[in-house]
């Protein structure tokens, strides 16, 4: 995964670098950030992540309430 399809997968899924960052479970967007500009590699545990999330309704569904937090206030 090249840092530019990081960027578009995460804009596909409609995520800032902060929500993105929560996502995967690193400290900050700046991270995420630094993943997308190329200065840092992309961990090979955020690819299969990612390519999960965008290949599989499953999996989507499991990451529903990380990717929209909307939903789990209303499920409350």
């Amino acid at each position: 995964m090249t840092p530019a399809d990081l960027k578009s997968a995460r804009n596909a899924l409609g995520l800032s670098a902060e929500g993105f960052a929560r996502l995967v479970r690193v400290e900050s967007g700046r991270t995420v950030r630094r993943w997308e500009s190329g200065e840092r590699e992309i961990p090979g545990p955020v690819v299969v992540i990612v390519e999960a999330i965008l290949s599989s309704a499953p999996v989507r569904a499991h990451f529903e309430v990380t990717l929209n937090p909307e939903h789990e206030r209303r499920s409350r």
